[in-house]
Parts: structure tokens; C-alpha cells; sequence
């Protein structure tokens, strides 16, 4: 059993301080770009998949630094993008972009952390914002056009939840069959007070087919899918936890193996928060932060699980 400390970590100072929430549009804001992202597709598909998660930006206070651990850890490497205004840059794993770092002071560093946002695909951003809003949630940033992405939105769900929706300029990448990719993003988690009502809200967006899981108690796991693929889970905030707490996306690495990863993280300078261990699906995941404490998990699949194939 990890210890409630350990998860506390993943709050502590998140989404408590104005100067975070300021930093996302300070982060995403450009005017004419010298350098414009890769577009997701090459060559473009010009098919949007609703509720896969395509993409992913780190904000940072040490872009260096963060550049150097990811770099070694996952063999990431990176390319400058933006109008120069702003340091930023585009995270490719090989020659796929997968992520963008950008650059942004930490004001309280006692309690400003920084961190990590998914990007679920969309076809209508404007939609995104619109619905967020009439559930209570927020609009932080757009929707707005990003040079090569595509149109993006980020907004804060109606349990604070932070995330980007993104309509890509050149579609989504394809689903691959077989084996997840190394080093790749390819699993998330929401962390949340209340999984059944954020079910209903990521459902109402991006369609998503809802499953709870079957040993899951009162509504505290569901998968959610879209295009017969499993995209990410729901989960009830970790013991110790209150219900005021605010809701947190993870996101996951795809790693050959998680005991070395979280070993090699550790000597980067980065932290382990949960340890390796078998989740509830079969796979051995952890939770790390990097130097700067932006906090990711990394999954092994197992055997089994590769096997389970589409969602039904």
C-alpha cells in the first residue's frame, strides 16, 4: 500500500495558485510563428478521432533541464517552435511529434508545480468550450488557432480537471495494431472526487463508450473508449484524498520496463511517488516526477493484456 503523503504529493500546490492557471495562456499565446509545429499526420489523414489523446505539453520553469531528463530517459528529442517570444519546443519521438515543452517562471515556487496536459482529440473545439462552460467547468485559453497543430482548446472540467482539446490541422495519427510503442504516450488516468459524474462529462463531449470495471466498487472505475480502443481510465482520488480535492489527468509513458525506468528517472534527478506495481488491469506502472516535480507515470503492459485487443 503507498503511503497518503506519497499521493498527496500529486496536489500539493497544483492548481492552487492564480500564477498556474495564468501560465496556460501565457504558455500557448504566439503571434506569427518562425517555427510552426509538425503536423501530427505525415502525410495528413484528415480524419479526426474523437477522444483519443494525440498530444501533450509540460510547462515547465526549466526547459533545459526538462529537455536533458526526458531526453534520457525516453530518448525524446526536441525541436524549437514558436515565434522565439516564448521559449518552446516540439517533443518527437523519432519523427513523430508527440508533446511540446514550454517555458513559464514559477512566481510562488512553494506552491507553483509544474505539469502536464493531455490533448484529446475533437472535431469542434467551440463545442468544447461551449458545453464546459454550461457544466460548470472553465475555459482557460482559446479556442484558438496554433500554427501546424490545429485549433485548440483548454479548459478546466467541472471537477478542475485541466486539459486541451485539439482539432488537428492534418487529422489524428491512425490507430497501430500490435504492441504499444516504446516510449511513446499510451494510457491516462483522471483522478477525480466524483468518476461517474466526470464519466457523463467526457461521454457527453467526445462520445465516448463508458465501462465500469467489474471489481470496481460504487463507481469508483470506469474505462473509457472510443473507436473500439480502450483511451484512458477514471478513477476516485486515492485514500486520503478529500472531495474538495481537485481532479488530476496522469499521463503514462509506454516503457519496456517499469522498474528501470523508475530507476534510471531517480538518478536523472527525478522522483519516484508510487512505486512500481500491478494495477487492477494487469499492468506494472508507477508514478515518477521529473527534477522540476511535473508528475507521469509509466506502464509496462503485460502479455495478457496486449491480447485483450479492442473494447467490445
Amino acid at each position: 500500500m503507498v503511503e497518503q503523503s506519497a499521493f498527496r504529493k500529486l496536489w500539493v500546490g497544483l492548481l492552487c495558485s492564480t500564477s498556474v492557471l495564468a501560465a496556460i495562456p501565457a504558455a500557448m499565446a504566439e503571434s506569427a510563428p518562425v517555427q510552426p509545429f509538425t503536423p501530427l499526420s505525415t502525410p495528413a489523414t484528415h480524419r479526426i478521432l474523437p477522444g483519443k489523446i494525440v498530444f501533450s505539453m509540460l510547462v515547465t520553469p526549466d526547459l533545459t533541464k526538462a529537455q536533458a531528463f526526458y531526453s534520457q530517459l525516453f530518448g525524446w528529442s526536441f525541436r524549437a517552435v514558436g515565434d522565439g517570444k516564448i521559449p518552446r519546443v516540439e517533443i518527437l519521438q523519432g519523427t513523430r511529434p508527440i508533446g511540446t515543452m514550454v517555458a513559464h517562471a514559477q512566481l510562488h515556487p512553494a506552491r507553483d508545480t509544474p505539469f502536464w496536459i493531455p490533448f484529446i482529440s475533437t472535431s469542434d473545439t467551440a463545442t468544447v468550450a461551449r458545453v464546459t462552460r454550461r457544466q460548470r467547468g472553465k475555459v482557460l485559453f482559446g479556442p484558438h488557432q496554433i500554427t501546424g497543430l490545429g485549433q485548440t482548446v483548454i479548459v478546466s472540467d467541472p471537477q478542475h480537471g485541466i486539459y486541451a482539446a485539439l482539432s488537428a490541422q492534418a487529422g489524428d495519427p491512425a490507430d497501430q495494431p500490435g504492441d504499444p510503442t516504446l516510449n511513446t504516450w499510451s494510457w491516462a488516468t483522471l483522478l477525480a472526487p466524483n468518476p461517474k459524474e466526470e464519466a457523463g462529462y467526457y461521454q457527453l463531449l467526445f462520445n465516448y463508450k463508458v465501462m465500469a470495471a467489474p471489481e470496481a466498487d460504487n463507481g469508483s472505475h470506469f474505462i473509457i473508449a472510443s473507436q473500439d480502443k480502450e483511451r484512458a481510465s477514471l478513477n476516485t482520488l486515492p485514500d486520503g484524498m478529500e472531495e474538495r480535492d481537485h481532479a488530476r489527468w496522469i499521463q503514462f509513458v509506454q516503457v519496456g520496463n517499469t522498474a528501470d525506468a523508475a530507476n534510471r528517472a531517480t538518478a536523472l534527478g527525478g522522483e519516484v511517488i508510487v512505486p512500481p506495481h500491478v494495477d487492477r488491469d494487469g499492468a506494472i506502472v508507477a508514478i515518477l516526477s521529473d527534477p522540476s516535480g511535473a508528475v507521469f507515470g509509466v506502464i509496462e503492459a503485460q502479455k495478457d493484456l496486449l491480447e485483450m485487443g479492442a473494447a467490445q
